[in-house]
């Protein structure tokens, strides 16, 4: 088996990724993951770690602070 990493985002890479989901021999695995800074902000939220504001006045003003 071998593994393939293919970034999709030009055109001739995404034109590749079809082509290969045509073959019977290859199989696609979407392994699409967040960015390490999107990983910790999820993270964050699910413990709790928010910041609430009544509106984007208010949550402007305390991100001055």
């Amino acid at each position: 088996m071998a593994t393939i990493v293919i970034d999709e985002k030009s055109i001739g890479a995404k034109k590749m990724v079809e082509f290969l989901k045509t073959q019977p021999y290859a199989k696609i695995i979407d392994e699409r993951r967040p960015s390490a800074g999107l990983s910790k902000s999820i993270e964050e939220a699910r413990s709790g770690k928010v910041t609430k504001a009544k509106s984007a006045t208010e949550l402007l003003a305390m991100l001055k602070k």
